[in-house]
């Protein structure tokens, strides 16, 4: 019980320092980015913590490709959250 509730608590330790970053902040607010958040596949697979269905959703695949969000993620640095 209390392993999941500390893993519970490290996560929103994770998403609180994730959106103090501006470039974070950019991408989460691109509109393609929204649209892809509206997806109910794509939301239970992200509530699951399924990254294997995150990764192939068909959605999030095309985003991977677009220049302009490509652009957007390549200034996040994941090492950033976690040294903070």
């Amino acid at each position: 019980m209390f392993g999941k509730m500390k893993d519970m608590m490290d996560q929103m330790k994770m998403m609180q320092k994730m959106m103090t970053d501006e470039n974070f902040r950019n991408l989460l607010n691109h509109p393609k980015f929204q649209e892809l958040l509206k997806d109910p596949d794509f939301q239970a697979a992200a509530k699951n913590q399924d990254m294997t269905k995150l990764a192939s959703n068909p959605k999030f695949s095309v985003l991977m490709t677009d220049p302009e969000l490509r652009a957007l993620m390549s200034k996040i640095n994941p090492q950033d959250f976690l040294n903070k």
